[in-house]
């Protein structure tokens, strides 16, 4: 009875402190969450499983993305000379193809290929591949929830005012209001 009181009085005592950041480590103790271990958590609601990506719906079904259509590549995704081809999966499908203003659900992933050249794209060589992942609310209010990885077999993704999360968001801010930090979605695809 003892210990459950304590527990109680500890997790209230760690609630007020740590706005319900604690933790039980394989000790038993308690301790504040980081915030790879916050991402961490956010993400235990779906799995950050993406192999399957191509099965989703291809955003740029009609023609891969090229040049610079935002202004703000400049180097990024593989400027200007890339081919980029977008997908986004089915939590995600919805708010993509709708109209502004655009409001991704949690557990909405971006998965982005990219390819130096056209010849690249139409020999289907090995792409680079960014990924965008919408966090539960509240994870990560610099980068509008969405955590950013770069590799096909990431085990994290970028948030907070990390570098590489600071890096993805200088840009992708650009289109916060209206389209929820991602670029590429129906209206924007209407424009080109």
């Amino acid at each position: 009875m003892k210990k459950a009181i304590s527990l109680v009085a500890l997790s209230v005592v760690s609630a007020l402190a740590l706005s319900f950041s604690v933790i039980s480590n394989k000790t038993g103790e308690y301790v504040a969450i980081t915030s790879e271990d916050r991402v961490a958590l956010a993400m235990t609601d779906f799995a950050l499983d993406y192999s399957d990506y191509k099965s989703w719906y291809r955003i740029t079904k009609d023609a891969p993305n090229t040049g610079d259509p935002t202004g703000f590549l400049d180097g990024r995704h593989r400027g200007v000379r890339a081919y980029r081809e977008v997908y986004v999966n089915e939590i995600g499908e919805a708010v993509n193809r709708g109209t502004a203003p655009y409001k991704y659900p949690e557990g909405s992933m971006i998965v982005k290929e990219e390819y130096k050249d056209e010849a690249a794209w139409k020999e289907g060589k090995k792409p680079k591949i960014k990924l965008m992942v919408k966090l539960k609310e509240g994870t990560s209010p610099e980068t509008g929830d969405w955590g950013y990885a770069s590799k096909l077999k990431a085990k994290k993704v970028a948030t907070g005012t990390s570098g590489k999360a600071k890096f993805c968001t200088s840009c992708h801010v650009f289109v916060a209001g209206q389209g929820d930090y991602v670029f590429m979605n129906s209206d924007f695809l209407s424009q080109e």
